[in-house]
């Protein structure tokens, strides 16, 4: 897609293609948006498969105690979502993260999993990916503590 068709003096034309790969779709935030957001890392596709989404559901309708529809739930895989976007442009004030890589590609931080950190004004949960949680018996156990003491 040539980026000159996207701009018209000084506005915006909107894109109505679909996404070419690589690139990834805006977070939009929710009707009667709660503050919450729930991120994950899930490669294989821009959607969970069933089981995972019910999972996912469950945790925000049981652990957070919101409702999944006023929640912001996010691809980091296929979303174009940081956290600064979540709390500058949204106003999140809590979010839960399910996957470590992105981590990895931070330099001198001292985020660690399984700890509720302070980003950007935001109380922040880093734990494992949504397969291992829903898998480990003590990776769930861990993080259910942490998540009662976030929420």
């Amino acid at each position: 897609m040539d980026l000159s068709t996207l701009y018209k003096k000084d506005r915006l034309v909107q894109v109505t293609e679909p996404l070419a790969k690589g690139e990834k779709s805006e977070v939009k935030k929710p009707l009667n948006f709660n503050g919450v957001a729930v991120l994950y890392e899930f490669q294989a596709s821009t959607e969970l498969p069933a089981e995972q989404e019910a999972f996912l559901n469950k945790i925000i309708e049981g652990g957070l105690k919101m409702i999944p529809t006023e929640t912001v739930k996010a691809n980091l895989c296929h979303a174009d979502v940081t956290l600064q976007k979540l709390a500058e442009q949204i106003g999140a004030k809590k979010v839960v993260l399910f996957g470590t890589e992105w981590i990895e590609g931070l330099k001198n931080s001292h985020i660690n999993k399984n700890e509720i950190c302070l980003l950007y004004g935001m109380k922040v949960l880093v734990t494992d990916t949504l397969d291992v949680i829903s898998s480990n018996d003590n990776a769930k156990k861990i993080f259910w503590g942490h998540l009662k003491k976030m929420f």
